[in-house]
């Protein structure tokens, strides 16, 4: 067992023996901030506030032997024995490789959208992003390569951007058109939602031609029922469901007024 996650099972331990001896004075600070340390795999605190609370025990150590209402020395005893031989194990401890772990692990559980969609389509694009930007949903969140706050970053590499975008909890949003199923770079994406099983919803522009034997050529359930966006009845009722479905992958609280105007205006945008 390393010495981190040796440290995390014996801290609850370490706490209950120090408070139950003290629960005032600058140890229980430093108790805190090795806790959020641990949790954070942030080595200088860990280190500091470990030293420091060998230090309490240095200084404290004899008046807790004499103490007569004290009845679990022998706990102490132990705690600054396991505390001594942690902070020298942790002292050579490599955390890069826990900070890089917990990331991903957290990096993975983060729901992502993904608007797939061909250039020529920006328009309703745009009033998609307008759409989920006003329930709530933060830039980082949305991958839009036609939008200067959702696209791919400087410096890296697109395809390989996108790959580890499909590894995380990912939902896809294809923007069905006539030029979506002309661009191999579209079919693509659209191709790796299906091969990873990503959750998806398949929207379309007025335009689309349902008859084009390149779209029954798609691997993506064809029968799945989506949204045509001709800012019709139906329109509306799969934009509030697609509403919905959003707000729950990403747990927001969205205020009705603010909604009932956001659709208002997206269908004034899809005009």
């Amino acid at each position: 067992m390393d010495a981190l996650k040796k440290l995390r099972l014996e801290l609850p331990g370490i706490r209950g023996v120090i408070t139950q001896y003290t629960r005032y004075g600058n140890v229980i600070n430093f108790l805190n901030g090795l806790e959020r340390g641990v949790e954070q795999a942030d080595k200088e605190s860990v280190l500091y506030c470990l030293e420091e609370i060998i230090n309490w025990y240095n200084d404290s150590i004899q008046n807790i032997k004499s103490n007569i209402h004290v009845t679990n020395k022998k706990d102490h005893n132990r705690n600054m024995q396991l505390i001594n031989e942690l902070f020298i194990e942790l002292k050579n401890f490599d955390f890069s490789y826990v900070n890089s772990d917990e990331s991903n692990k957290n990096e993975k559980n983060e729901p992502l959208i993904f608007l797939s969609h061909s250039s020529a389509n920006k328009k309703y694009g745009d009033a998609l992003e307008k759409l989920f930007s006003g329930m709530g949903i933060k830039n980082e969140q949305l991958i839009y390569t036609s939008h200067p706050l959702h696209k791919i970053p400087l410096d890296k590499n697109i395809y390989e951007y996108l790959r580890l975008a499909f590894n995380r909890k990912l939902f896809v949003i294809i923007l069905w058109s006539n030029e979506y199923l002309e661009s191999p770079a579209c079919l693509n994406e659209m191709g790796a939602a299906w091969v990873t099983q990503s959750d998806y919803t398949n929207i379309y522009v007025p335009s689309f031609d349902f008859k084009n034997p390149k779209y029954y050529k798609c691997a993506v359930d064809k029968n799945k029922m989506g949204a045509i966006l001709d800012g019709s009845d139906n329109c509306k009722t799969n934009i509030i469901e697609l509403k919905n479905k959003v707000a729950e992958i990403f747990s927001l609280d969205i205020d009705e007024k603010q909604w009932v105007y956001l659709l208002d205006q997206f269908i004034e945008d899809i005009k």
